[in-house]
């Protein structure tokens, strides 16, 4: 089983810091040393002790993250 959390407002995804950093090809502990010292976005929720993100934000973040690395190597 894998259980999901939707915003029930938005209808997105909201993702945990291990699901952020697995997404990002960060650990866990990097993703969340970005996140509080803003250089990845805020936690959009706080829910029975975890921290959540926006799924949609996380996506654009890590674009742009890669299109800039892209822009330095080019």
């Amino acid at each position: 089983m894998q259980p999901k959390i939707i915003d029930a407002d938005t209808g997105r995804e909201l993702w945990t810091a291990i699901e952020c950093a697995r997404f990002s090809g960060t650990a866990r502990g990097t993703f969340t040393s970005y996140a509080g010292r803003g250089r990845a976005p805020r936690p959009v929720a706080k829910m029975h002790g975890l921290t959540l993100w926006d799924s949609k934000t996380i996506h654009e973040w890590v674009e742009e993250r890669n299109a800039k690395k892209a822009a330095r190597e080019s």
